[in-house]
């Protein structure tokens, strides 16, 4: 299998799994986060050159969080890929980590792209490399 058909069967095992309609900067972003844990909000912007808007609504949904209905009702919403706390450093911002769930789904992703190669290497040197080579594209 090609560098090239290893990418695309992992860009579709991430369709599959999450959703049909995830935008690329959802794909940056988790694997931004993947190569870099506990990155803060205002590096994964510098980092992938999007506005803070951009990154804060793409990290939400990427995360767990309740939303309250029409009805009134709570709901259950996001991917639950990612999680946030205040960062260590600077409480004032956020830090953002992969859940469990998060680093099992980078992980498969390594696994698809490293079939057939003899190594696996880690979730966050597949991670980096994306990151290097897709980050200055995503906006």
């Amino acid at each position: 299998m090609s560098d090239i058909s290893r990418m695309f069967a992992a860009i579709e095992f991430l369709r599959r799994r999450l959703s049909k309609a995830m935008p690329s900067q959802h794909f940056s972003l988790l694997l931004a986060v993947a190569e870099n844990p506990g990155i803060t909000m205002p590096e994964l912007c510098r980092l992938l050159d999007m506005p803070q808007g951009t990154v804060s609504r793409n990290v939400k949904v990427l995360s767990h969080y309740v939303e309250r209905g029409d009805d009134a009702v709570l709901r259950p919403r996001g991917h639950g890929l990612l999680r946030t706390q205040p960062d260590r450093e600077n409480p004032l911002a956020l830090a953002v980590f992969l859940t469990g769930k998060g680093e099992a789904l980078v992980e498969e992703v390594n696994r698809i792209l490293h079939s057939g190669q003899g190594s696996h290497g880690s979730y966050r040197s597949v991670a980096g490399r994306y990151v290097a080579q897709a980050g200055g594209m995503m906006h």
